[in-house]
Order: C-alpha cells, then structure tokens, then sequence
C-alpha cells in the first residue's frame, strides 16, 4: 500500500500541470514592453536620426489619458510596429512658424516604447492633440497625420 500515496502525487501533479495554462511567446520572439504606471516626466534622450531606429519587433502605446493626467488610463500593443516606426521616421521635423495656432489640446499623451530582439528599447512621446508632436527626446516630428497617429 506504499505505492498509493505515491501514485496519488503523480496524479495530483499531472492533473496541476495540465491545469496550469502556458502562455506562448509572441511570435516576433520579443515580449511586449510593459507600461510605466506614470507618465515619466522628462522623455528619454533617443537617437538623433532617425527617432525610431533599426527594425523594432513590437510596440506598445501607453495611454496617459486628459487634462494632463500623468496615471495610464490604458495601453494597448501596436498592431504594426514596424509601420508605426516608418510614418514616425517619415513625419515634418520642421518646427510650426512662429505665431502658428493650433487646435484646443486636450492633453492627451501616449508613450509609445518599441522593443528590439536585441537592445535597449526606444521610448517616443506623442502629444495626439493640438499641433500633434511626437519626440524621443532629442528627435522631434511636428504636425503628425493620420498617417501616424491612426497606428496607435
């Protein structure tokens, strides 16, 4: 009858690892950058040129939500990464004349955070209302269209 007990924990522990769900790996082999609970108050300083570099795996977008709320209201992955990384790289990079006006903000902020298979990951600051901006902290993108701000 010693063999009972022992029979018994095989089966508990078969039954517990086939209960417990595995999650895959996402398939670009990259996991999803997690969002700050915060807006972080300064941007990180990026690359120069271009404001998102090389060829990112995945990207999420960090909802800071209105009226400058630094809490995330919620954050989702970015369908494209790559696309996203393509239109930032394409926008103006031409400050508005001086004097230019924009439309009402309503202070909504996204941080974007592309993560790489390899490296550090790049954080990019969107300001989706008024002149629409983006920044990594040291590259900057003015005026930003559909073209970007539809891939968030």
């Amino acid at each position: 009858m010693r063999s009972a007990p022992l029979l018994l924990a095989g089966v508990l522990l078969s039954v517990a690892a086939c209960a417990s769900p595995q999650q895959a790996p996402p398939a670009s082999g990259t996991a999803a950058p997690v969002c700050p609970d915060t807006l972080p108050p300064h941007p990180m300083a990026g690359p120069a040129s271009p404001m998102v570099p090389g060829d990112p795996a995945v990207a999420v977008a960090c909802n800071y939500g209105g009226s400058g709320s630094a809490r995330l209201a919620k954050s989702v992955k970015v369908a494209d990464a790559k696309a996203l990384a393509v239109a930032l790289n394409s926008s103006d990079t031409a400050p508005p004349p001086r004097g230019t006006m924009c439309p009402m903000d309503q202070g909504l902020t996204d941080l974007v955070i592309f993560a790489y298979p390899k490296g550090d990951p790049v954080y990019v600051t969107v300001k989706p209302g008024g002149c629409a901006t983006a920044t990594n902290g040291t590259a900057k993108a003015y005026r930003l269209t559909s073209t970007v701000l539809d891939k968030l």
